[in-house]
């Protein structure tokens, strides 16, 4: 069941997926874009898709009834919404604009939902030159795995204005369980990287924690069973702790890339308004040190690893 869900945190209505018979484009078949596209098939969406760089995604989907097209203009003519779920700005702005891209190309009035952990400033920028196209561009990034965006269990926050909103929660809910407006287009990245350097913030001290622990011959499940009695408990350190006890070798995919580049993202939001924000700084040097040391594309457990 979704909820679309007011700044005050309170339900406001029950949100039925829309999805069934429209024709639905997704670009970024990675692993949280192949759980959408999961959840949008379930709900009678005929998704039309662009792979990702890896076919493991693309593949199943197709397999499950999608479309598959080789180029973005082709995707756009046979579409009248689109989920964008891609590593950052760059690659939003790649499959956007220039004579192949979606702007190019798709119907006018056509949805384009950005679950990417976008840069506020880049969507700012894509949404006015989408409505001059006659289009509309609404951020939309999601919490959760890739497992919950196939089960539709995603948290989706959005940035978007009052008339857009219902069309996008209605997509979004074929994929999420909660649907929050935080605001007009641009706040729904920004809300997401702050959230964002929280969670990274947050590994980086449960990363050096547990390589303390280590180093001081303290049992690892002792000292999560008493984590988990206190304040200091948090769904990372869980999750940490699971993938050193080998609980869960798969947990928290994200990889240490994408947390830098996500928390390097919020430093300069912070950089931009003149806030000082000294322990955000010391964690995003943490993230560049681990991918300078070639672990970039290791999960983000393994900053606890020697």
């Amino acid at each position: 069941m979704s909820y679309a869900i007011d700044r005050t945190g309170n339900p406001a209505s029950t949100v039925t997926p829309t999805t069934r018979g429209q024709k639905i484009g997704l670009v970024g078949a990675g692993r949280m874009g192949t759980g959408m596209g999961i959840s949008l098939l379930r709900h009678g969406t005929e998704l039309h898709i662009k792979a990702n760089k890896s076919r493991i995604g693309a593949e199943r989907l197709v397999s499950m009834g999608a479309y598959e097209h080789t180029s973005i203009a082709e995707l756009a003519r046979q579409v009248n919404a689109v989920v964008l779920s891609l590593p950052s700005s760059r690659e939003v702005e790649a499959v956007c604009l220039g004579r192949h891209g979606l702007f190019a190309h798709l119907p006018r009035q056509c949805l384009i939902l950005d679950c990417t952990t976008s840069y506020p400033a880049s969507t700012l920028a894509l949404a006015e030159q989408a409505q001059i196209k006659g289009l509309h561009l609404v951020d939309a990034p999601v919490t959760r795995s890739p497992e919950h965006a196939a089960e539709g269990l995603l948290n989706a926050i959005v940035g978007s204005d009052e008339k857009a909103f219902p069309l996008a929660a209605g997509i979004l809910a074929a994929f999420c369980e909660n649907i929050v407006r935080v605001g007009d287009i641009g706040q729904g990245h920004k809300l997401k990287l702050v959230y964002n350097s929280m969670t990274m913030g947050i590994a980086a001290v449960a990363a050096e924690a547990c390589q303390l622990a280590e180093s001081l011959g303290v049992d690892l499940a002792t000292l999560r069973s008493l984590v988990s009695r206190g304040a200091t408990n948090s769904g990372i350190f869980q999750n940490f702790a699971a993938f050193l006890l080998n609980e869960k070798p798969d947990v928290l995919a994200i990889s240490i890339t994408n947390a830098a580049k996500d928390i390097d993202c919020a430093l300069r939001l912070a950089d931009e308004t003149a806030i000082r924000v000294p322990v955000l700084t010391a964690a995003a040097q943490k993230l560049r040190a681990s991918v300078d040391e070639g672990k970039g594309q290791l999960t983000l457990p393994h900053l606890a690893l020697p």
